[in-house]
């Protein structure tokens, strides 16, 4: 019989609570050991593998990339451990559920982003996780991840840091012009300067001077063109013909590879804004949302850098 280097089910549960709760004393709190034997747990298992999980620094432990991946896999195998013993897992309390064969995830999102980027791949995450069924949530405004209304987690679009939530980077944002191949019958500017006499579409949280400075063009940027709120609405207006838009990328792309806009020259800026997942490390639902968090990472990884 072949020896299991499978490593004890005290140290795997000891690297999973670790890595979920960023933290090896909240981690011994919930296993019910001392900090001290956490340590020790994952010291044998780093030695073990050969490799560091965890970056100590003076504010806390940090997990690497291959303590995340193998703290989602110990924890779906531990789900199903539980399950087959008819228990819920340790410091959770999951919510049941009428279909026990599905678990509802409730993900909060900008309806622009939604239309324009996580509709056009949700097809691929049913095809591969049909255990988990996404509701969406479009809305504009923050959503909250206490109370009735609550959700699992979002996607937002800002600086980064939401206070009381965990949050990863999902991808950053490319911004540059784009417009209608029919605006003004086809005659498109061909010098940025030519900007100052077209029509500019403006977006309230997408201003144009920070494009403008980055390109050093001073346009004195008109006014006179219409505002909108929702990016999505922006870019419709384009698709229209009514003015030039500064445009997302991510929202772009699928009417830039359409054929019903077109992007005006090479330049373009990286937002100091990006795209975030954004959760609750005492979720639930923890496991179903790593797997939604794996799979956002892989359909970013296939556009590319």
């Amino acid at each position: 019989m072949a020896i299991s280097r499978i490593p004890p089910l005290q140290t795997l549960r000891a690297l999973e609570a670790a890595v979920r709760l960023q933290s090896f004393t909240r981690a011994a709190e919930e296993l019910s050991l001392t900090q001290g034997a956490v340590s020790q747990h994952i010291r044998l298992l780093e030695e073990e593998l050969g490799t560091r999980l965890f970056n100590r620094a003076s504010g806390g432990v940090h997990p690497t990339a291959r303590a995340q991946s193998l703290a989602l896999q110990v924890r779906q195998g531990l789900m199903v451990l539980e399950r087959a013993f008819g228990r819920e897992p340790a410091g959770r309390r999951p919510r049941r559920i009428a279909n026990a064969k599905t678990v509802p995830l409730i993900v909060s999102v900008m309806p622009s982003f939604a239309n324009r980027w996580l509709s056009l791949r949700l097809a691929g995450f049913r095809t591969q996780h049909p255990d988990i069924r996404l509701e969406l949530r479009q809305s504009v405004e923050l959503a909250r991840f206490n109370g009735p209304d609550a959700v699992d987690v979002a996607l937002r679009y800002g600086p980064g840091h939401w206070r009381g939530l965990s949050s990863e980077r999902l991808m950053n944002e490319e911004v540059f012009p784009v417009v209608s191949p029919h605006y003004r019958h086809g005659k498109l500017p061909r010098r940025m300067t030519d900007l100052a006499r077209c029509t500019l579409l403006h977006h309230s949280s997408q201003p144009w001077e920070p494009w403008l400075q980055a390109v050093g063009l001073d346009l004195g940027v008109p006014n006179h063109g219409p505002w909108f709120d929702d990016a999505g609405a922006l870019l419709d207006a384009a698709v229209r013909g009514e003015g030039i838009a500064l445009g997302r990328r991510s929202l772009a792309q699928a009417d830039l590879d359409a054929g019903r806009l077109v992007r005006l020259w090479k330049r373009s800026v990286v937002d100091v804004h990006a795209h975030y997942i954004v959760w609750r490390a005492d979720s639930p639902k923890l496991a179903s949302i790593d797997v939604f968090r794996h799979w956002l990472r892989g359909e970013v990884a296939k556009e590319g850098p």
